[in-house]
């Protein structure tokens, strides 16, 4: 172990239970042949994360990506230059995180990047696509001005797009002859007065109660302030509920309430059912969105959107999402800026990048990449330009034990090659897995 881990500062621990192969586990995981594949940082596709998970266990490898790997070099990667005539074959769900109108498009805005099509179920604007709704009858405002028989038909029917449940009385406001006096679209400014409704909720003052009645056209659906000992022990119940500290994440509710983290915003959601609408500040409803029609092509500042999509620059978000009321939020929500402001360790578990590039470990990689979608891919991809001479072979850190003719145990099979090479051919495989425990020779991954 020290031999193998030198300079890292490897020890040895006193609980067994950390390695699975030495907590007895015999890595037999049944699983599924449900098709959603993944690529595994040896540079192989399988075919679900279960089968990945047989070969985590067994060899010791991590999940580099969702979706089938892309083993053609990035600088040798073919990118369309227009998309005008590209069939339109999306919403596309990237295996970067984002959301893309075509194949075309997907290709041409991360080329050399390596990024392939996934299971729309991975992107947040296309994981309800294709979700059966219920013939639940809760009309719901969209935050794009109009009604919907639930929230779920709201989202499948807006595939691909940032859109929201928001109070009634934005839509209510928005229709011919509706009466939208005493329909208030926020009630921000408003002094806070608790009011215990006929609904047994706890709401901050009579203003919200006034949004949610508006669009009720029958009194029974109303809901009445009444005397708020009704509501005293729902209230007690959701203050002890848990402690919220002040950490600044802010969050955005299905009452255009912007709560400063998603532990206040649990808190609304037990006093008066509220629910998240999205991530980040809540934007005026009313307000028209800036659109820009062209974006500097030298600005470089990754932005991550509250509909879970990377931007390349604030001025690219508001053009791509126009009218669709998107927000920049904190970089950990999105998978390709979640380590951008990470503060890495020191450690060496040198790496190869699909950019072909040497990293220290993959904290670095993530954090150098900003934006981009770089993944571990097998050290042999960034070996290629390097001539090795005699047997100075250096091999990948992984368990895949393979029993030599000479009674000897080696990690993986360029060990072994490297000892053959070094013994001029005396040492060949004697079979798979360690001496004297010869196993069949696994084999999960479909290319």
């Amino acid at each position: 172990m020290k031999k193998k881990t030198c300079g890292k500062g490897k020890l040895r621990t006193s609980d067994a239970g950390l390695c699975m192969r030495s907590a007895g586990s015999r890595c037999e995981h049944r699983c599924g042949k449900d098709r959603d594949p993944v690529c595994g940082t040896d540079g192989r596709t399988y075919l679900n994360r279960c089968m990945l998970q047989v070969e985590i266990c067994r060899v010791g490898i991590q999940m580099s990506h969702l979706g089938p790997c892309n083993n053609i070099s990035a600088h040798r990667e073919n990118c369309p230059v227009s998309c005008e005539q590209a069939p339109i074959d999306g919403p596309i769900c990237g295996s970067d995180g984002n959301v893309y109108k075509n194949t075309c498009q997907m290709k041409l805005l991360t080329c050399g990047q390596g990024v392939v099509r996934t299971s729309k179920k991975y992107c947040q604007t296309t994981r309800h696509c294709r979700e059966s709704c219920w013939r639940v009858a809760k009309p719901t405002c969209g935050s794009d001005g109009k009604i919907y028989s639930n929230a779920c038909r709201m989202k499948s029917k807006n595939c691909g797009k940032h859109v929201f449940e928001v109070p009634m009385s934005f839509c209510v406001s928005h229709e011919r002859n509706a009466n939208g006096n005493g329909c208030p679209l926020n009630c921000e400014g408003e002094d806070e007065s608790l009011t215990c409704g006929s609904d047994g909720n706890v709401y901050r003052n009579e203003c919200e109660l006034k949004m949610l009645n508006c669009g009720a056209q029958s009194s029974k659906r109303r809901v009445q302030p009444v005397d708020f000992e009704k509501c005293r022990t729902k209230l007690n119940k959701c203050n002890k509920l848990q402690k919220c500290f002040k950490e600044v994440d802010p969050v955005c509710g299905t009452d255009s309430h912007t709560y400063i983290n998603k532990c206040q915003l649990q808190i609304a959601t037990c006093l008066k059912g509220i629910q998240l609408a999205h991530v980040g500040n809540c934007t005026a409803l009313e307000e028209n969105d800036f659109c820009p029609n062209s974006c500097p092509e030298d600005e470089d500042a990754p932005v991550c959107g509250s509909d879970g999509n990377v931007y390349r620059s604030l001025c690219e978000m508001r053009k791509e999402t126009c009218g669709q009321k998107v927000v920049a939020v904190p970089s950990h929500h999105c998978r390709t800026t979640a380590q951008c402001n990470e503060v890495c360790g020191t450690e060496r578990q040198f790496i190869c990048g699909s950019d072909n590039k040497f990293y220290r470990n993959e904290c670095e990689m993530k954090r150098d990449n900003c934006g981009k979608h770089i993944f571990v891919v097998p050290m042999k991809r960034c070996l290629t330009g390097f001539m090795f001479r005699g047997c100075q072979k250096i091999c990948e850190n992984y368990y895949d034990p393979i029993c030599g003719t000479d009674g000897k145990t080696y990690s993986n099979d360029c060990f072994l090659d490297l000892e053959n090479c070094r013994s001029r051919s005396l040492v060949s495989k004697k079979h798979h897995g360690q001496c004297g425990q010869p196993v069949t020779e696994a084999k999960n991954y479909l290319y």
